[in-house]
Protein backbone atom coordinates (compact mmCIF):
# COMPACT_ATOMS: atom_id res chain seq x y z
CA UNK A 1 0.00 0.00 0.00
CA UNK A 2 1.23 3.31 -1.09
CA UNK A 3 -0.77 6.57 0.62
CA UNK A 4 -1.45 8.68 -2.38
CA UNK A 5 -4.25 11.38 -1.12
CA UNK A 6 -4.60 13.06 -4.34
CA UNK A 7 -5.97 10.49 -5.87
CA UNK A 8 -9.09 11.38 -5.09
CA UNK A 9 -9.17 13.91 -7.37
CA UNK A 10 -8.60 11.39 -10.45
CA UNK A 11 -11.37 10.20 -12.39
CA UNK A 12 -11.81 6.18 -11.05
CA UNK A 13 -14.55 3.83 -11.17
CA UNK A 14 -15.78 1.77 -7.91
CA UNK A 15 -15.00 -1.58 -8.79
CA UNK A 16 -15.54 -3.17 -5.02
CA UNK A 17 -17.91 -2.19 -2.42
CA UNK A 18 -20.87 0.22 -2.25
CA UNK A 19 -20.45 3.97 -2.04
CA UNK A 20 -23.27 5.20 -0.24
CA UNK A 21 -24.48 9.35 -0.50
CA UNK A 22 -22.98 9.74 3.06
CA UNK A 23 -19.80 7.94 2.69
CA UNK A 24 -16.64 10.57 2.54
CA UNK A 25 -13.59 9.07 1.84
CA UNK A 26 -10.32 10.62 4.06
CA UNK A 27 -7.17 8.45 2.77
CA UNK A 28 -6.53 6.88 -0.47
CA UNK A 29 -4.15 3.96 -0.86
CA UNK A 30 -2.69 2.62 -3.89
CA UNK A 31 -2.39 -1.06 -3.77
CA UNK A 32 -0.94 -3.48 -5.68
CA UNK A 33 -3.35 -6.74 -5.62
CA UNK A 34 -6.81 -5.60 -4.26
CA UNK A 35 -8.15 -9.09 -4.97
CA UNK A 36 -8.43 -9.85 -1.25
CA UNK A 37 -10.13 -7.06 -0.45
CA UNK A 38 -12.14 -7.34 -3.22
CA UNK A 39 -13.36 -11.04 -2.68
CA UNK A 40 -13.42 -11.35 0.89
CA UNK A 41 -14.41 -7.76 2.27
CA UNK A 42 -17.10 -4.62 1.47
CA UNK A 43 -14.34 -2.17 0.97
CA UNK A 44 -14.29 0.93 -1.55
CA UNK A 45 -11.75 -0.28 -4.03
CA UNK A 46 -11.51 2.41 -7.44
CA UNK A 47 -10.06 1.71 -10.49
CA UNK A 48 -8.12 4.38 -12.57
CA UNK A 49 -8.10 3.55 -15.91
CA UNK A 50 -5.84 5.81 -16.91
CA UNK A 51 -2.42 4.74 -14.82
CA UNK A 52 -4.31 1.39 -13.98
CA UNK A 53 -3.98 1.23 -10.65
CA UNK A 54 -6.25 0.11 -7.97
CA UNK A 55 -7.48 2.39 -4.91
CA UNK A 56 -8.67 1.71 -1.59
CA UNK A 57 -10.70 4.19 -0.01
CA UNK A 58 -10.57 4.81 3.36
CA UNK A 59 -14.08 6.09 4.71
CA UNK A 60 -12.99 5.67 8.49
CA UNK A 61 -11.77 9.46 10.45
CA UNK A 62 -11.52 10.43 14.35
CA UNK A 63 -11.48 7.09 16.37
CA UNK A 64 -8.08 5.20 17.53
CA UNK A 65 -7.91 1.97 14.95
CA UNK A 66 -7.88 -0.35 17.81
CA UNK A 67 -11.74 0.97 18.25
CA UNK A 68 -12.45 0.52 14.67
CA UNK A 69 -13.89 -3.29 13.52
CA UNK A 70 -11.99 -5.62 11.19
CA UNK A 71 -14.02 -5.83 7.96
CA UNK A 72 -15.58 -8.96 8.04
CA UNK A 73 -14.35 -11.81 6.33
CA UNK A 74 -17.04 -13.44 3.81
Amino acid sequence: MVLANEMGSRPMELASGDLLPWDEVFQWYIVQDPSFLMEHTDELVFHDGELDLYVWAITHFGTAWDYVPAPEIH
